[in-house]
């Protein structure tokens, strides 16, 4: 059977993915339009979203997130951006808009936002999410990295943070991001019941969710593009080709999010 009859077996949420442009987008041609069509056509049911500009200006998040859904309707649901700096403000934000959207939950970047992630900064946040049971997805990547500012995102950080507040369910964007950081990583999620690794980015191989699976158990691997930075196609085909049980595929490529989502 090849990967395309394959893939016809299963339905997938994309758990990280975006809209809007950032710098380095890789379609030539790029369009909502045309990541909505990509989605659609590897049966992706629902994909959870954090527009681009909302990295950069907070106020537009917003007005953007109901363009996109009055163009596409209820496909997208939406990771509202907190801003370490601003936190106030994003904290309004989310708890004014929450209920008007397709709420999935928060996105924070580290990196972009210069803030390490065990900061004082975030402490309006995991008090927020704690309370109110909200799902945090974090930029993540090795601080083995050339570029200094990766060290913020950190995905290690997070042990004093859930020393401090256990009941927080973290999701590791890119797990980390580097295929020699992942044991590290591996390790520390199976030390933490509520966290969970998705392995967007572009450093997978598919032997790391067997790892996963070995090591810290079932249901702890979010299927994630970050589309348009990267190409679905190139994740979709490290999960097909793992050497795991079609039932680990489908709570990769779906229970798994639709269970901590309450989809």
């Amino acid at each position: 059977m090849d990967l395309n009859e394959k893939l016809k077996k299963f339905k997938i949420i994309d758990s990280h993915m975006h809209l809007g442009i950032m710098p380095n987008v890789l379609y030539y041609n790029y369009s909502d339009e045309r990541v909505f069509e990509l989605q659609k056509n590897f049966n992706v049911k629902v994909s959870i979203c954090s527009h681009c500009i909302s990295f950069y200006d907070l106020s537009l998040q917003i007005p953007e997130i109901m363009k996109v859904d009055d163009k596409f309707g209820p496909f997208f649901y939406w990771n509202l951006v907190y801003n370490p700096k601003i936190a106030s403000k994003s904290l309004m934000i989310i708890e004014d808009n929450r209920a008007k959207i397709n709420f999935a939950g928060i996105k924070i970047h580290p990196v972009l936002h210069e803030t390490r992630i065990d900061s004082k900064l975030y402490e309006p946040l995991w008090e927020y999410a704690s309370r109110e049971d909200i799902v945090i997805s974090s930029h993540t990547w090795s601080p083995y990295t050339d570029n200094p500012k990766q060290f913020n995102g950190n995905p290690l950080l997070f042990e004093s943070v859930l020393q401090k507040y256990p009941k927080l369910k973290i999701i590791l964007g890119h797990s980390g991001g580097k295929i020699n950081f992942y044991p590290e990583v591996i390790n520390f999620v199976s030390n933490h019941e509520n966290v969970y690794m998705d392995f967007s980015g572009d450093t997978i191989y598919p032997s790391v969710f067997k790892m996963v699976l070995d090591k810290a158990g079932k249901g702890r691997i979010l299927f994630g593009t970050d589309m348009p930075m990267m190409d679905i196609r190139y994740h979709v085909a490290s999960v097909l080709s793992a050497d795991i049980e079609d039932s680990d595929r489908e709570d990769i490529f779906y229970n798994t999010a639709a269970k901590l989502y309450n989809f």
